[in-house]
């Protein structure tokens, strides 16, 4: 008892600790410091070097003085904070730890344009530019930086968005340049460069008369001195017999591919052949031609921007989200009482876990980011509700509480790590092959889910056999009742017609607008992130506080007849403001000018921009979310048919497009803006749709074992039923911290959230009305042996 005591005790010490820890961080030399004081040294810092920038053009001698002096000191104040290193970053140090995206802290915006020479072909410049776009958004996401926006203003201009940059120059010093293209062997000896080829196309075909069948291929043309290059290098490694006749394509101190080399080739161009696809070599004919792009980039524009949802959202997100897993442990505690109060200890050594390997990975924490957080919490207590229910059952066949405890978490076990890994497989596909704000939600999520399984099958077993060492063995303390849990209403295979025949009638919409893209026919509401549009910029000489964005917001709407997608801050002392909007006329651009001009007194000067964008995110940002979503579900499939069955897998699948179709009928039936948070949306669905019907599905597996003569149909029904308190349970607690930021969060989060709590309801319909059904369906179809 008294071990058990001083154990329980340590655990709770360890969880305070270490939620010190996570809000102090650990620095030396110099100890504990509290990390915001750096965060205003380096505030006051880019204060006085725009103050100092300021003064130099003025005649008041006085300023000047006072402004060197503030400088001499902030020197100092500077050396004293660089002297400290972080060993583990607070969760409060942006500068060490956690990064903050665009939309929740704003950062610095750097406009490049295009210097074009002369004899340049104006027909090019709008592919050469989508190279550009596409090489900078690269660069930045292996930088790290994968919540920044890169986009193409005008005919050509590219404009940069980088998120919590204090000094964007040093950031992103390369980024201007030209993509260093270059072709080396496998002694590292460069032969040719970017400014030796002319083109590189795709093709589709026999390109040499030697294949036996159509395959895809890169030709890639050569200048006159490229050629000579070229003929010499492949005549050099050709003729080598040690087996490194390799020739690499380079590009920016990575390999994008390395074709082997037989022969001499003394030709104005060469085929690159072998396993491609279609998009593959597309793609790396895009990177052969960033490399030879026939002109550089200046920097004409560098100013800072606001948060992109607006300065109140990360209060309220914050706010929302600690009143949501509030509402969550109460829950816990009053549906399963000790194990519940067990559940909120777990849950918050979870959180402060979860916090330190953030701030140790450095994570990018944006929208998405916080879509991954809150599904991983989801899921953290979806493993112990998993583990309750079955400690439940077993005291219900009689067994004592600490023989249902060990019992219950064995029992569980195999539910949790199927669910658990086949989030992983996603997590570890968009994480490696994803981009931008895709690679963002992957690390948080695949960080929640690992935190979580530690934590459910350490931490919650523990600490529930401590309660048994405190004599706490009254099995209704553990949150079993008198009456009969799981008891049968309704047969839910047999009407299998009428569920499914809901859920055709609520994703006809999804569907049929999405089979209608590719036609050009748009059901959507598209956002200027899919589809570009407008961004207009006025100084309007005084601060741009949160009530002037919502004011002018407003004003916009009164103008154009539609809703801004973004009202920021921008500038030196946050006095520009900047709108964006999906594309409008020259009209409504007129009488956004006059009202503004009018409203705020403005004089035509004090329009900085007023320009067509592109895309944020563009074509190939599109092509690699839908690659990674649909490698992810094919993988996540032969891992359920691995476990389980061919049909099972089928049946997941199903499901999982149903909740996701569903979700994109919300988004036509409302109307609601499809930006870069639906794909954040889409991801968080794919995530806890599998997982919901994984849990379903592992106790039929189980009940299977011990069926002897009872038919599959009636072992899922049954099986439905024994796992329908966890599928409630879960979504409601999942439900908690969505919903609070639902209620609580700004129009923007308010529209993010919506289809995520329509998906998350899409999920718990589907695991226990559709899921089984639809195996039952497929196995009936495609196997004639029972298990």
């Amino acid at each position: 008892m008294k071990k058990s005591v001083v154990s329980f005790i340590a655990v709770l010490l360890l969880i305070c600790f270490l939620g010190v820890t996570a809000v102090t961080g650990v620095y030396i030399p110099g100890g504990w410091t509290m990390p915001f004081r750096n965060a205003e040294t380096t505030q006051s810092d880019s204060a006085d070097t725009q103050s100092d920038a300021a003064a130099s053009d003025s005649t008041d001698t006085s300023a000047d003085t006072t402004t060197g002096s503030a400088d001499t000191a902030q020197s100092a104040d500077t050396t004293a904070a660089s002297s400290l290193k972080a060993i583990i970053p607070s969760v409060l140090d942006t500068d060490n730890g956690i990064r903050l995206g665009l939309d929740l802290v704003g950062g610095s915006r750097i406009v490049y344009e295009a210097e074009i020479p002369d004899g340049y072909n104006q027909a090019n410049l709008a592919d050469d530019m989508n190279s550009v776009q596409k090489v900078i958004r690269q660069r930045l996401t292996d930088k790290g930086f994968t919540e920044a926006t890169v986009t193409l203003t005008g005919d050509n201009r590219v404009t940069v968005e980088i998120p919590q940059i204090t000094n964007p120059e040093e950031a992103v010093q390369t980024l201007g340049t030209t993509a260093q293209l270059t072709f080396i062997d496998a002694d590292g000896k460069e032969w040719l460069t970017g400014s030796d080829i002319k083109k590189a196309t795709y093709g589709y075909g026999r390109p040499t008369g030697n294949e036996v069948t159509d395959v895809h291929y890169v030709q890639v043309q050569f200048t006159s001195e490229g050629q000579k290059k070229f003929a010499e290098a492949t005549g050099n490694i050709a003729a080598r017999t040690d087996g490194t006749n390799i020739m690499a394509i380079v590009m920016d101190n990575q390999v994008i591919s390395s074709p082997s080399v037989s022969s001499q080739i003394d030709s104005d161009s060469c085929v690159i052949s072998g396993s491609f696809t279609r998009d593959s070599a597309s793609e790396l004919a895009d990177l052969i031609n960033a490399g030879q792009i026939p002109f550089s980039l200046k920097q004409v524009e560098l100013r800072s921007v606001g948060p992109q949802l607006g300065a109140d959202a990360m209060r309220t997100s914050l706010i929302a989200g600690a009143i949501g897993i509030v509402l969550v442990m109460l829950f816990m505690l009053i549906v399963y009482r000790i194990p519940g109060l067990v559940a909120s200890i777990a849950l918050c050594f979870y959180m402060v876990i979860e916090a330190l390997i953030f701030s140790l990975v450095r994570v990018n924490l944006s929208l998405p980011g916080i879509a991954g957080i809150i599904l991983s919490i989801g899921m953290a207590v979806d493993a112990n509700v998993i583990i309750f229910e079955r400690v439940k059952e077993e005291l219900k066949n009689g067994k004592t509480v600490k023989s249902a405890i060990d019992s219950g978490f064995k029992r569980a076990f195999t539910a949790i790590l199927d669910s658990n890994i086949t989030t992983l497989i996603a997590c570890a596909v968009l994480f490696f092959l994803g981009t931008g704000t895709i690679v963002g939600f992957a690390t948080t999520l695949g960080i929640g889910v690992i935190v979580s399984m530690f934590t459910a099958l350490t931490v919650t077993h523990f600490l529930l056999n401590r309660m048994v060492d405190f004599r706490i063995r009254n099995p209704k303390a553990y949150g079993l009742r008198d009456r009969e849990a799981g008891k049968q209403r309704f047969a839910i295979l047999k009407n299998f017609k009428i569920f499914g025949g809901i859920s055709a009638l609520l994703v006809v919409t999804g569907l049929v607008a999405l089979i209608l893209l590719p036609f050009g026919k748009n059901l959507f509401n598209l956002s200027i992130d899919f589809a570009g549009g407008t961004e207009m910029e006025f100084n309007m000489h005084t601060e741009v506080t949160q009530d002037v964005q919502t004011e002018v917001s407003g004003l916009f709407k009164d103008a154009t007849g539609v809703d801004a997608s973004s009202v920021t801050s921008s500038g030196d002392g946050n006095e520009d403001v900047l709108i964006r909007s999906t594309s409008i006329t020259s009209e409504q651009r007129a009488a956004v000018i006059d009202k503004m001009l009018e409203k705020y007194s403005l004089a035509d000067t004090d329009i900085l921009n007023n320009n067509d964008v592109s895309a944020s995110i563009g074509s190939d940002l599109q092509r690699s979310a839908v690659i990674c979503s649909v490698l992810a579900i094919v993988l996540m499939m032969l891992y359920i048919t691995f476990r389980f069955e061919m049909t099972s897998g089928m049946a997941a699948v199903c499901c999982l497009m149903h909740d996701l179709l569903i979700m994109l009928s919300v988004y036509v039936w409302l109307q609601i803006p499809l930006d870069s948070n639906f794909i954040a949306a889409a991801l968080t669905i794919l995530g806890y749709s599998i997982n919901a019907s994984i849990i379903v599905f592992d106790r039929v597996r189980e009940n299977l074992r011990t069926a002897r003569r009872e038919d599959f149909a009636s072992v899922a029904e049954r099986s439905v039923w024994q796992t329908m308190g966890r599928t409630i349970n879960t979504t409601l607690t999942t439900l908690f911290t969505i919903g609070m930021v639902f209620i609580l969060g700004v129009p923007s989060l308010k529209q993010f959230t919506l289809p995520l709590i329509v998906g998350i309801l899409a999920g718990g319909w589907s695991s226990v009305l559709l899921s089984c059904s639809l195996w039952n369906v497929f196995r009936k179809k495609f196997r004639k042996k029972r298990i």
